[in-house]
């Protein structure tokens, strides 16, 4: 794989400023230039989102759960 300006720009940026990398990463995927992305930090933070977004859904099952409860006693 072939780093770029951008992507080591990107990978700097990612560790000063998460706010500001995710909006040129955003930048970047509009402009369908997916070679000057920083892959590694993108994919961590889908995983980080998913794991996230799991864990909010099982809460919310959880207090559901709880409140069913509640009603049925």
């Amino acid at each position: 794989m072939i780093i770029t300006n951008q992507t080591e720009y990107l990978r700097e940026l990612y560790e000063k400023d998460d706010h500001l990398w995710l909006e040129k990463t955003i930048e970047l995927l509009k402009q369908k230039r997916f070679n000057d992305l920083d892959l590694d930090n993108l994919i961590y933070e889908l995983e980080s989102l998913g794991r996230r977004d799991k864990s909010a859904v099982k809460s919310l099952v959880e207090q559901i759960m709880r409140h069913l409860l509640l009603l049925q006693y």
